[in-house]
C-alpha cells in the first residue's frame, strides 16, 4: 500500500491501525507492546480490560491508551461479538507526550466516551485517512487523533463536567442505544423493560432517575431530534419528514415539533437549512468507506 513519506515536521509516528470485530469470549494478552495503543469500544458490552492489575469493565462506550511496557489484557464479551477500533503510534518528540500527562500516566482509567463526543467520528474518519491516503494525510491523521486524545485528557481533568457513563446501569444504557437506532418506530415502554429484565416499574423509575426523562418523554425527544436532522438533510415534504420520523399523525407532529423546537417545521428548515448538508452521508454510514475487519500497515510513515 503507497504513501507519504515522513514529513520532518510532523511530530507522530503511525505504525498500524484497524476496524476489527472479535470472536465471542477471545482473550488478547496479557501482553507488552513497544508503541501506544489508542483504542475505541463503541458499544456497551461485557469485555473487561486489565492494566496495572485493575480491571476495568467496558460497559459503556470507551476510548483507551496503553503505553510501552505496559502489561494489560482483555477479555472480550463471552456472549457477543466486539468491535473496536485502534491505532498504534509512537511520538517523534516529548513536547507533545508532555500535553497529557494523565492520559499518558501508567494504568490510567479508560475514558468514558459521552453522547456528543468528538470521538467515534474521528475515530472512523482517521481510518477513512489511512485507507484512502488523500494528500497530507499524515498530517490529517496527526491532528485526528491528537484531538481524540484532548478530548480524553478533559474528560479526566475533575470537575470535567462529564456524566459519566458507569454511573447509568447497562440495562438503562442499552435502552437508550435502542432508542437511538429505533427511533422512527414505534417502541413500547414495556419491550424496553423486558429487554432490560426489570419490571415496568422499576425500568421506568430508574430510567427517568439516570436520563432525567420518563422513557415516553426521551423516546418522544429522539424522535423530533430524527425529523429535524431529516428536515435539514432531505428536500421531502414536512408530512414525509414526519412519517419518516415514526409520526402517523401529521397534525399531532406540527403541534410536538412547535412546543419542543420553539418553531415550526416549516420555519425550522427554513431557518437551518443547508443544501450542502443533503450532500452528506449519515454517520452510520462511515464503515462503508473503508474495509472492515482489516489492518492498516502504516510503516511507510515509520521511517526516520
Amino acid at each position: 500500500m503507497g504513501g507519504s513519506p515522513l514529513q520532518t515536521d510532523s511530530f507522530l509516528r503511525f505504525h498500524h491501525a484497524g476496524d476489527v470485530t472479535v470472536k465471542p469470549g477471545r482473550r488478547l494478552g496479557p501482553r507488552r507492546i513497544h508503541d501506544y495503543e489508542l483504542v475505541y469500544f463503541p458499544k456497551s458490552t461485557r469485555t473487561l480490560y486489565t492494566s496495572a492489575g485493575v480491571t476495568y469493565a467496558l460497559d459503556s462506550p470507551f476510548a483507551l491508551i496503553t503505553r510501552p511496557g505496559e502489561t494489560h489484557d482483555y477479555n472480550f464479551d463471552p456472549a457477543i461479538p466486539t468491535r473496536h477500533l485502534f491505532v498504534h503510534f509512537d511520538f517523534v518528540t516529548d513536547g507533545i507526550r508532555q500535553r497529557y500527562p494523565k492520559l499518558l500516566l501508567e494504568g490510567a482509567a479508560p475514558a468514558t466516551v459521552a453522547d456528543g463526543s468528538l470521538v467515534p467520528q474521528l475515530m472512523k474518519q482517521l481510518l477513512y485517512s489511512f485507507h484512502h491516503r488523500p494528500a497530507r494525510w499524515q498530517s490529517m491523521a496527526e491532528m485526528l487523533l491528537l484531538t481524540v486524545m484532548e478530548e480524553m485528557e478533559g474528560s479526566l481533568e475533575p470537575d470535567s463536567g462529564h456524566l459519566d457513563p458507569r454511573a447509568i446501569p447497562p440495562q438503562i444504557a442499552n435502552a437508550l442505544q435502542y432508542i437511538d437506532t429505533h427511533a422512527n418506530e414505534t417502541i413500547e415502554v414495556e419491550q424496553l423493560a423486558k429487554m432490560a429484565g426489570w419490571s415496568h416499574e422499576h425500568f421506568t423509575r430508574t430510567f427517568q432517575r439516570h436520563v432525567g426523562h420518563s422513557p415516553k418523554e426521551w423516546m418522544t425527544k429522539r424522535r423530533i431530534g430524527l425529523a429535524a436532522q431529516l428536515l435539514l438533510q432531505r428536500s421531502d415534504s414536512v408530512k414525509q419528514i414526519a412519517r419518516a420520523a415514526g409520526f402517523a399523525d401529521e397534525y399531532y407532529f406540527h403541534r410536538l415539533f412547535r412546543r419542543m423546537m420553539g418553531m415550526t417545521a416549516t420555519e425550522y428548515r427554513r431557518k437551518y437549512g443547508d443544501p450542502r448538508l443533503r450532500e452528506m452521508a449519515p454517520p452510520d454510514d462511515w464503515g462503508r468507506f473503508y474495509p472492515l475487519n482489516h489492518i492498516f500497515i502504516l510503516r511507510s510513515a515509520d521511517k526516520e
